[in-house]
């Protein structure tokens, strides 16, 4: 099974992702969102400055690796994801 990439302003873990790890690649014209990129806050803590504590093991931008739909930020919220720009899943 295969989960969609997560990219800024298009996709969201509880609040926006506003990603800002790297700029050089983007899905939809948006930024994708790799491990520790900060999720727009949507409450009060742990809510309140989440970043993305769950990304891939198949796929990095320089030796950061990228977030997929699923995985969660720090206030426990899923990600969604481009559903037409998927990766492998990291489950054997």
């Amino acid at each position: 099974m295969s989960k969609g990439i997560v990219v800024k302003a298009l996709d969201s873990a509880g609040g926006v992702q506003l990603a800002g790890g790297q700029n050089f690649f983007q899905v939809d014209g948006q930024d994708v969102v790799l491990l520790g990129d900060p999720v727009q806050g949507h409450g009060l803590q742990p809510h309140a400055s989440p970043v993305m504590a769950e990304a891939s093991s198949w796929m990095n931008l320089d030796g950061v690796p990228v977030c997929q739909e699923g995985h969660k930020a720090t206030c426990g919220h899923a990600s969604t994801g481009r559903s037409w720009f998927t990766l492998p899943d990291d489950e054997t």
